[in-house]
């Protein structure tokens, strides 16, 4: 119950971010927010006992990290191999039917190596949240929103959402936020 509070806290946070002055990606019915980033760092030492490997960055810097025992076949790493990583994160705002009822969902999937291959894994999380709008006031350009909990926010809405003159009381507002993470061990 506390992770999903936390996660409906997160986005409607993430609602706030989204009716600011944000360049986005304008779909059909909503707007996508995305961004992605890819690292490759040498390994520079290992403890095998502690499970601490020192990462190399692309700046020069060294990172020391500590990693977990569900990181499968950590043995097979050695000095000069290369850590690849890449992370991406989008947020995605549309406007749903009337009368849907708030709800809100968290789902995480991720996925490790075989044993006896080179340390590898994915994680992919995803949060959806829908709000149902309340009230709109065109002149203040704010929308007032019912959350999944039942608490009503008001928040204000940027001029350069152009969608906010669509807008209808009842409409649903569906905000889902997704976090991917890809890391792999490579022999150079």
């Amino acid at each position: 119950m506390k992770t999903r509070l936390s996660a409906l806290l997160i986005v409607a946070s993430l609602m706030t971010c989204l009716v600011m002055n944000i360049p986005a990606k304008v779909r059909a019915q909503g707007v996508e927010l995305g961004d992605g980033v890819s690292i490759n760092a040498e390994v520079v030492y290992i403890d095998y006992v502690d499970r601490e490997v020192g990462l190399l960055g692309p700046d020069g810097n060294i990172v020391d990290l500590d990693v977990g025992p569900q990181a499968r076949n950590f043995n097979q790493i050695r000095v000069g191999d290369e850590v690849k990583a890449t992370y991406y994160e989008s947020v995605a705002l549309f406007i749903g039917k009337k009368g849907e009822k708030p709800d809100a969902s968290i789902g995480m999937t991720a996925a490790r190596s075989a044993k006896g291959d080179m340390p590898a894994g994915t994680m992919v999380e995803t949060v959806d949240v829908s709000a149902h709008i309340m009230a709109i006031d065109r002149t203040k350009r704010t929308v007032s929103l019912q959350l999944p909990d039942g608490n009503t926010v008001t928040k204000k809405v940027d001029p350069a959402v152009k969608a906010f003159d669509t807008l209808s009381k009842g409409d649903s507002v569906h905000v889902r936020y997704t976090e991917a993470l890809a890391i792999s061990v490579e022999r150079p």
